[in-house]
């Protein structure tokens, strides 16, 4: 997968807590959003940013739903649906050798930087990215680690264009907003802002 700019590890640092709360709203829906504590605390920690205000609204949304109904919207999109898989590199080489590749080169990553993946999931499983993103100190590492990360920023804006493409008809729905505000957060990483309009991957 080819590059697509430069990524500002600063902003990503002063940001990362933002992708912690995102993964955790795209993930399999899970007690923990129902709770108070999980609305209040991303009020806390969420940075002042232009999509905060549409984050909690979404949040909101999600809480008024009983968990099961949240979770049988989500099984219905992600679960059921190949053409909306939070597998990111499945939509450029679906089951081939060269996804293979990546997925290899992303677990490599991951643990470059201690991280280890649970064994259930594969690392090109959208929450488990930003996850990561989340937990780095992006500020501290030096280039020669860092310049490894375009990959990962590579497949996460390939992946999410085309997952967004092919749910377009879904665009107002809120896991499909979501995406749009990971894509929004993600090139406020990049010195290139425009290159998250792109799918040259």
């Amino acid at each position: 997968m080819g590059g697509f700019g430069v990524i500002n590890f600063k902003v990503l640092n002063q940001t990362k807590g933002d992708f912690y709360y995102l993964s955790h709203l795209l993930d399999y829906p899970q007690d923990e959003l129902q709770s108070p504590e999980f609305l209040t605390n991303f009020q806390k920690e969420y940075s002042a940013s232009a999509a905060k205000a549409e984050v909690q609204s979404i949040i909101q949304q999600f809480q008024q739903q009983s968990l099961e109904d949240l979770r049988l919207t989500y099984s219905d999109f992600f679960e059921m649906n190949k053409r909306f898989t939070l597998y990111m590199t499945f939509y450029r080489f679906e089951d081939s050798r060269q996804r293979g590749q990546v997925l290899a080169k992303l677990k490599m990553l991951y643990e470059m930087f201690g991280v280890s993946a649970a064994e259930q999931e594969l690392t090109d499983y959208l929450p488990l990215m930003l996850e990561f993103l989340s937990y780095g100190d992006w500020a501290n590492e030096p280039a020669v680690r860092t310049q490894d990360m375009q990959l990962l920023f590579s497949v996460l804006e390939d992946g999410t264009y085309r997952l967004l493409e092919n749910g377009a008809i879904y665009q107002d729905e809120p896991y499909f907003r979501l995406i749009k505000i990971i894509r929004q957060e993600l090139a406020k990483c990049v010195t290139d802002r425009t290159i998250i309009t792109k799918t040259e991957v």
